[in-house]
């Protein structure tokens, strides 16, 4: 197990902190990640290692908390979790533990109140600066109202496909999309309007195909989930990033989050440098 100063990392967190950075690059890439464990591991032990770091300063810069301060976050604690059902015997075998990680946590919360307390004070140069250098982040996707028209291959599905085609051959001659949508829609219910869609897979085969359309365009006939499809962009919104005028009050607060934690980086950057780190194998995550 890997020891900062001679504290070792707590390998409970060190899994948890592993599977939050696994999940959320599946999550992103919609794949699975198994071969970059090494990597996820090594950010997560990173993470933890910066935490150990800073707690350790905390207490070397901040008093431990008074009683009265400990008591009052206990009482608070113990009806929290009396709130979600934890009995009082459990409490009572945990206090100590409790009252351990509590004046922990007072004592993290006032050195980081103090470190951000000499923290400059954001302009709106330095928002439109942070913007800028994550734009990207705000960048929305695309989206389209989309009619549909679907039919189930029979016997012969060729001639299924053939008949498509000439409805799509008809549009594509001035034909009106909803009124033959209407007439020859296998749907029950002869609904042929889907609504808005986001462009949110862009392996779906499905929104591949209606993001490489224009507004007020047919689609070729595509084969999708055992049925044929032609569907019609009546609308489209394309991707953008908004200017920064229209965001201003919600990256206010992004950009302060963001220096303070470069801050709290920039700490644990130069702690780094004296401290005695001692990385043993990484453990089967």
């Amino acid at each position: 197990m890997t020891t900062v100063n001679g504290e070792a990392l707590d390998p409970e967190l060190l899994r948890e902190a592993f599977q939050r950075i696994k999940s959320a690059e599946e999550a992103r890439t919609e794949a699975s990640c198994c071969e970059r464990d090494p990597e996820f591991y090594r950010q997560a032990e990173e993470e933890l290692i910066e935490g150990v770091l800073l707690s350790q300063e905390a207490e070397r810069r901040i008093p431990e908390p008074s009683k009265d301060d400990v008591r009052t976050a206990m009482e608070a604690t113990l009806r929290e979790w009396r709130e979600h059902g934890a009995s009082w015997d459990l409490l009572e075998q945990r206090r100590n533990e409790i009252r351990s990680d509590l004046t922990a946590r007072l004592r993290m919360d006032r050195f980081t109140e103090s470190v951000w307390d000499n923290l400059p004070e954001l302009t709106e140069a330095d928002h439109r600066a942070w913007f800028e250098a994550h734009a990207e982040d705000f960048r929305t996707t695309a989206r389209a109202h989309v009619l549909h028209l679907v039919r189930f291959p029979g016997p012969r599905p060729d001639e299924d496909h053939r008949q498509l085609r000439q409805l799509r051959e008809a549009v594509l001659d001035g034909a009106s999309f909803t009124d033959i949508a209407r007439e020859h829609t296998a749907k029950e219910d002869g609904q042929i309007d889907l609504g808005w869609i986001d462009y949110e897979r862009p392996l779906n085969p499905f929104e591949a195909m209606l993001f490489s359309l224009r507004e007020k365009e047919v689609s070729p006939v595509f084969f999708y989930e055992q049925a044929l499809h032609l569907v019609w962009i009546q609308q489209l919104e394309p991707e953008r990033i908004p200017p920064f005028e229209e965001l201003a009050e919600e990256v206010a607060p992004l950009a302060l989050k963001a220096q303070r934690r470069q801050a709290l980086a920039d700490i644990a950057r130069e702690l780094r440098k004296t401290a005695t780190i001692v990385r043993n194998d990484e453990p089967n995550a």
